[in-house]
């Protein structure tokens, strides 16, 4: 009897082994005997000389599919190629390289908001309002400049959507949909790079 399997392959995949099997780069609907049979089934192994990054189309997993199972009709629903990134599984950062780069970005980000504040006369903008309501000069009005520096910061993490790894509410950031076009971008140039490659 027929059967049909539904597969839809994943856009881009991560993998620290050069043999790519089924499951890792592929979703299926399939019956239960068949489960364990396609969890084994490798698409492809990757030789050294190809490089780290290769593009699996639905032809290979496909093909692997009917070597299997050869009275098998597959129904392709989704993406039709996977990026596959092949490297070494990860291994945590040292504190050292977090403390440096959280120094340098603290500093980077200190260093141009105050910049920015000496260009617009912030300073001279709180003399002048602090002036104008209680009507006293004061040449450091810290009753305005504290709660505008706390709601500074508050500001950057209401805009940017995260307090530490916690995001506040379930819509994405500006960062988080940057870095996704960003993804998108680097997706679409390695599987057309990789297809004009012999």
């Amino acid at each position: 009897m027929e059967q049909i399997v539904y597969i839809s392959l994943k856009r881009h995949v991560r993998l620290d082994e050069r043999r790519i099997s089924f499951f890792d780069v592929a979703e299926a609907e399939v019956g239960e005997e068949a489960q364990p049979i396609l969890e084994k089934l490798v698409i492809k192994t990757v030789q050294p000389s190809a490089g780290n990054v290769v593009i699996v189309t639905v032809l290979d997993v496909i093909h692997a599919l009917k070597t299997e199972f050869p009275d098998t009709q597959v129904v392709i629903a989704g993406e039709t190629e996977s990026i596959v990134s092949l490297q070494p599984a990860n291994t945590p950062a040292s504190f050292w390289k977090i403390a440096l780069v959280w120094i340098v970005l603290f500093t980077g980000a200190a260093l141009t908001i105050m910049n920015f504040h000496e260009d617009v006369s912030m300073q001279k903008v709180h003399v002048l309002i602090y002036e104008k309501i209680t009507g006293v000069k004061n040449e450091q009005p810290l009753l305005l400049q504290i709660p505008y520096s706390i709601g500074l910061g508050l500001g950057m993490i209401l805009f940017f959507n995260r307090l530490w790894q916690k995001r506040l509410n379930e819509e994405p950031g500006p960062l988080d949909l940057e870095m996704f076009k960003y993804e998108e971008d680097i997706n679409s140039y390695l599987a057309a790079n990789e297809k004009d490659q012999p």
